[in-house]
């Protein structure tokens, strides 16, 4: 048998010598090979990455999002913006067709923090700007999640319940909401589901990661700018998304990312309905609603004056708190005959979980939560040799729970109700971690968890380990 291509030593010398990453994968989305700087800009070593399907990868951050699955969901070659290891970078993927009856994804991975960076301080930016917007424009377009797509609130468990109802009241309100939970916890479908069920649902949603755009092209994405406002800048001016966004809902993922220059900014647009345009002299007036969202401790980041005091008590006017998955494991199945409902409608599959991987999904602690659910269901469709999903056929981590604690969740109905096992739960699992590591930092990393969260958590239940927190272990 002919070695596959990638495996030749010509051919990776070559590549290898390249100051820009490549990345093959099969048709699939299993990764065949990488060049030396593809693993230095992903950040892990080369068994971690070889062998492994993209949106495990991407499910790990090592890179999002993921090119060659937007490769292959289009059959055409795609670009991207890219983030990894807190770098941007631009992802050309191609779809080579090189053997009978199968096809190779070739991404092609530039770095350009720095040429982003410094662009805006050369005569010759323009070319470079108009590149990374419209690369922009085009993630925007190409990467959407089915969570953001799909703004249906799903769940019955009552933690989930109680928020759902305050989501109800607030829709019929026009004041500032502030989304907080862990990452994955679906807090965009929140944002866009208020959006749907207020008055303004016939406006527009516009949303904005503040975290995925680098901070010097952030203030002109929001507010836009007038013509000559900087070198590259677009002749005619730009409108910025606030001005999309004109009568209905601007939703701000990753506020806590937010610069602290642009903080000043964005506090005047939500008490005025002022702003700005970059390199304009006149005052813009908007009527807008400002939904916000982080999985960060803001109160903490505002003690360490990392984010203006001024700015959280106003995004804070009313605050929803999203449970994670291990707050309402009952839920779970609900999440499973959801997302295989996609995925089977996506690649055209019938597949079912069987009753033993059903518990492996409700044994695990799903750190990453909704999102992590959703691409092991996606991963499951894909590779899956027949219609009935089996324990087997599911990662490492999920099938460990099983075998190491079936029963681990599984409440006394007859002493407690479920919401109060799973905090008693949550409540020893918090101990033990910090009796064990004897840090709020090591206990979070421990369980799966930010320490932001771990220390919600502790002040939540009015545990003493508290107390015996010192200064330097609070949350940075």
């Amino acid at each position: 048998m002919t070695e596959p291509f990638y495996l030749d030593r010509s051919f990776q010398d070559v590549f290898n010598k390249l100051e820009d990453g490549i990345f093959i994968a099969d048709d699939s989305g299993y990764a065949l090979w990488v060049n030396e700087t593809s693993v230095k800009q992903i950040g892990s070593p080369l068994e971690e990455i070889i062998g492994k399907h993209v949106t495990e990868l991407e499910s790990r951050e090592m890179f999002t999002p993921s090119v060659t699955n937007l490769v292959l969901d289009k059959r055409e070659a795609v670009s991207s913006i890219q983030t990894s290891q807190n770098r941007k970078l631009l992802a050309s993927g191609y779809l080579v067709p090189m053997e009978a009856q199968r096809d190779y994804v070739l991404v092609h991975v530039k770095d350009i923090t720095d040429m982003v960076r410094s662009s805006l301080q050369l005569e010759k930016a323009e070319s470079v700007i108009n590149f990374y917007v419209e690369e922009l424009k085009k993630t925007k377009e190409d990467h959407k999640l089915t969570e953001t797509e799909d703004s249906e609130l799903i769940g019955k468990s009552k933690k989930f319940m109680e928020m759902k109802q305050l989501i109800k009241t607030t829709a019929q309100v026009d004041a500032t909401l502030l989304i907080q939970g862990e990452t994955g916890v679906g807090k965009s479908v929140i944002a866009k589901n208020i959006h749907e069920t207020s008055e303004r649902k016939d406006r527009p949603f516009i949303p904005l990661n503040c975290s995925a755009i680098p901070a010097a092209l952030l203030e002109s994405e929001l507010f836009g700018y007038k013509k000559g406002a900087f070198t590259g800048a677009n002749a005619k001016g730009k409108k910025g998304i606030v001005q999309e966004a004109e009568g209905g809902t601007l939703f701000l993922d990753e506020i806590g990312d937010l610069p602290l220059e642009l903080q000043p900014k964005l506090l005047q647009l939500m008490q005025e309905k002022l702003y700005i345009p970059v390199g304009s002299s006149s005052v813009e007036t908007t009527d807008i609603r400002i939904i916000t969202a982080t999985n960060s401790d803001l109160s903490a980041m505002v003690a360490e004056g990392r984010f203006r005091e001024d700015l959280y008590y106003r995004l804070n006017v009313i605050s929803v708190e999203v449970p994670s998955l291990r707050e309402r494991f009952e839920d779970i199945p609900l999440f499973v005959h959801h997302y295989m409902e996609i995925y089977n409608k996506k690649y055209n599959r019938s597949c079912i979980l069987s009753n033993e991987a059903m518990e492996c999904f409700q044994n695990y602690e799903w750190p990453g939560n909704i999102r992590e659910l959703e691409n092991v269901i996606e991963r499951a469709v894909i590779t899956s040799s027949t219609d009935l999903i089996v324990a087997e056929e599911l990662p490492d981590k999920l099938k460990i729970y099983e075998e190491k604690s079936p029963s681990r969740y599984v409440p006394d109905m007859e002493k407690q109700s479920l919401p109060s096992y799973l905090e008693d739960v949550e409540k020893q699992a918090i101990i033990k971690a910090f009796q064990k590591n004897g840090s709020s930092r090591k206990a979070a990393d421990a369980l799966g968890i930010t320490q932001s969260a771990f220390m919600r958590r502790v002040k939540k239940y009015n545990l003493a380990l508290q107390k015996s927190l010192s200064n330097s272990d609070s949350v940075h």
